[in-house]
């Protein structure tokens, strides 16, 4: 079966006009933001507005990084060695994300040294003026540190899968979960936030404990192919062997999977 072809999982929909209605709250949040930059602009505090616009980058950027994905526009990327199927993220993802952080970093330490000496001209209540430093200040350190994880990790992260155990790695952190240790694979969380983890697969660990393997559009174009090369994988441990040589690769273009 193509992977085009097949059957996206049934709760992804749910999770995904919740996106929706987060992406649009957002959205809202960055007009009024970039609006109030500008009018400072007109009225000649023209360093609010760069800085504004250097803020804003990031949001717009991943917004960008997710349209791409959403239009089904994802790029497959992957590498193989003896030890194991790696898949990487779209190559122009990671260049928005770094593009964005790289910008965000310098802006938003700008924004909370002159906010407190009020050269922004943009209209805070003595709370926001009181809070925001400190907001700015955790932002900047963010960017810097997930900049440097970055480029240590040469990526915005990575799924390597085993014959023994799934590595997922983003650019904070790794983690390996073992096959063995996984009892169920779904489609979304038994959690109260259940329908709130998107396009992900969502491993039900011996311990009770769950795993979630997000952003799954960003790796393939809809994700669905990873959700059920995990599933199949899972199901099937006498094929982890292909996860070795080329043949895990085959699988995936033609969406050879247990759907069962």
């Amino acid at each position: 079966m193509s992977i085009l072809n097949l059957p996206e999982p049934a709760n992804w929909s749910k999770a995904g006009a919740r996106l929706v209605v987060a992406g649009i709250v957002v959205l809202a949040g960055l007009v009024y933001f970039l609006v109030r930059g500008i009018l400072a602009g007109l009225r000649g505090n023209l360093w609010t507005t760069v800085l504004v616009l250097g803020i804003v980058t990031f949001p717009v950027m991943m917004m960008a990084a997710l349209a791409l994905a959403a239009t089904g526009k994802t790029q497959l990327r992957t590498s193989g060695d003896a030890t194991g199927f790696t898949v990487l993220p779209d190559k122009r993802f990671s260049m928005l994300y770094f593009t964005g952080m790289a910008v965000l970093a310098p802006s938003a330490i700008l924004f909370a040294v002159f906010v407190p000496q009020g050269a922004i001209d943009i209209p805070m209540s003595r709370g926001m003026q009181v809070f925001s430093p400190v907001l700015f200040a955790t932002a900047a350190v963010i960017a810097i540190g997930a900049l440097i994880l970055g480029v240590r990790r040469e990526g915005v992260g990575y799924l390597k899968f085993t014959p023994s155990a799934i590595e997922i790695a983003d650019v904070l952190k790794t983690r390996e979960v073992e096959w063995d240790d996984i009892v169920d694979v779904r489609d979304h969380s038994d959690t109260k936030d259940g329908n709130k983890t998107g396009r992900s697969v969502v491993l039900c660990l011996r311990n009770g404990g769950e795993a979630v393997i997000g952003a799954l559009n960003m790796y393939v174009p809809t994700g669905v192919p990873l959700y059920w090369m995990v599933r199949h994988y899972w199901r099937h441990p006498e094929d982890r062997a292909e996860l070795r040589d080329s043949r895990a690769l085959d699988r995936l273009r033609a969406g050879r999977f247990d759907l069962g």
